[in-house]
């Protein structure tokens, strides 16, 4: 049986998003170390200080290129990424109850992404306050219930909550996911306020998986996914492939500078 170490983070919960994005980064055990070592060198090249986190990507051609660099990463390895976009205003739950909405779309999710790896799941939750000081043993109950109903022999071994910083995994979901909530959100808004850097780096890892914008949903994919939730939102504004295009080049100091008008 395979043993895979999936990383979960979310992005947009604050009432200024009209969308939520839960992602989960899925590595193989047997691969977590090379992973770890990878990302490690991507951030060392990045200039940025402290913890990879998408709220810091505000200013520079490094914090862009390491974004790229990430997606190119994950996409040309064994792990993998799911995500569910979820739009806020359609999803009545939300409305009556959002921590108790949020944690469906969560364990909905988790089961989503594990069911197709037929693999035992060690799941790491980036820390966060719940009503419930337990959330994270009733995901696992809750996950374990769905799989047991699908012929699929995954199960999950463990949900914990932990500090990000001591996990390169909960860093590097915490940029693919922010960036996915981003591209939807800038959808619903396009001219919603945020660091141009963010824009940027967007639409080039929009073109990393071959689309115009990053805000599609996928078929699905296995490799790389992301779903609409609720139904309604489904294929909108359109549901594509992902092919990759690794060949998207980063960004120059020079280039960042001229756009930003500096």
């Amino acid at each position: 049986m395979k043993e895979v170490s999936s990383f979960a983070d979310e992005s947009g919960i604050t009432k200024a998003s009209p969308c939520y994005t839960i992602g989960i980064l899925n590595v193989p055990n047997d691969y977590l170390d090379e992973f770890n070592y990878h990302i490690e060198e991507i951030y060392n090249a990045s200039g940025i200080q402290g913890e990879i986190k998408w709220v810091k990507i505000r200013k520079s051609a490094g914090q862009i290129n390491l974004c790229l660099n990430i997606l190119r990463f994950i996409l040309s390895g064994p792990c993998t990424f799911h995500a569910i976009a979820v739009s806020k205003a359609p999803y009545n739950k939300w409305h009556k109850d959002e921590e108790s909405a949020f944690f469906t779309t969560y364990n909905q999710l988790l089961n989503q992404s594990s069911k197709g790896l037929n693999a035992n799941f060690r799941v790491y939750i980036d820390q966060k306050n719940t009503k419930y000081p337990k959330q994270d043993e009733v995901i696992q109950i809750i996950t374990n219930h769905m799989l047991a109903k699908l012929p699929t022999s995954s199960k999950i071994e463990l949900v914990t909550m932990e500090n990000s910083k001591y996990h390169w995994g909960l860093q590097t979901v915490d940029i693919l996911t922010g960036a996915v909530n981003c591209g939807y959100h800038l959808y619903f808004d396009p001219n919603a306020q945020m660091q141009i850097a963010k824009k940027i780096a967007v639409k080039r890892m929009a073109a990393i998986l071959g689309w115009d914008q990053l805000a599609y949903d996928t078929r699905p994919n296995n490799m790389f996914n992301i779903w609409h939730f609720p139904i309604e939102t489904r294929a909108i504004p359109a549901t594509r492939n992902i092919t990759p295009n690794l060949s998207v080049p980063n960004i120059s100091r020079e280039e960042y500078s001229a756009i930003v008008g500096r």
